[in-house]
């Protein structure tokens, strides 16, 4: 008895091992699979930078709660996107899998007697754009566009690439402005310009 016991040990160690590594190897062949997928709209969003100029304030504005153009704002990301002119990856596809159906995000139709009945439901409406803002702005921060952090910034020779004064006077140098909005880049890229006062 102890011989066969002797014998099998070895064996059900093997198949542990072997169960282990298969295990080990399907969760890094998945991560890899999902993390292409992840890619793809952060590099498509950077192969077409020049497309999305003024687009991602309004995004981080839907996710953060502070706007109600929250459709305005998905309908000119599939608009810019579905336009852009570089689409080795097929991020249009992609992107068209997850925010082309905005439009029905909330709305729920039924038939009545015949007729169609459209009912929005707006607190799952918000909720959606809410979500999606937030997932949009994660393929942002993939993409390397990085949203600014100051609150206050003193005028020099690089801030009129960075703000638009409110008004029609022009920044001055070692002039304290609050900023109202960050401004957002690409490397040393300004693609979507903040606002000061």
């Amino acid at each position: 008895m102890f011989i066969l016991y002797s014998q099998l040990i070895p064996l059900i160690i093997g198949i542990c091992l072997l169960a282990a590594a298969i295990a080990v190897l399907s969760v890094l062949l998945y991560k890899r699979t999902r993390g292409g997928k992840a890619k793809i709209i952060p590099e498509g969003i950077v192969a077409n930078i020049d497309d999305f100029s003024e687009m991602f304030e309004p995004v981080w504005s839907v996710k953060v709660g502070k706007t109600d153009k929250q459709e305005e704002t998905f309908a000119l990301w599939n608009e810019k996107v579905a336009a852009s002119e570089n689409d080795e990856n097929g991020y249009k596809a992609e992107f068209e899998k997850r925010f082309g159906d905005y439009a029905t995000w909330g709305v729920k139709v039924k038939t009545k007697k015949g007729q169609e009945v459209v009912k929005v439901k707006a607190k799952k409406q918000n909720k959606r754009y809410h979500k999606a803002s937030k997932r949009l702005v994660k393929y942002f921060k993939k993409a390397n566009v990085l949203r600014g952090s100051d609150i206050f910034v003193t005028g020099d020779e690089t801030t009129a690439e960075k703000y638009v004064l409110v008004g029609d006077a022009s920044i001055e140098t070692d002039k304290k402005y609050e900023v109202l909005a960050p401004y957002w880049i690409l490397g040393d890229k300004v693609v979507d310009k903040g606002v000061i006062r």
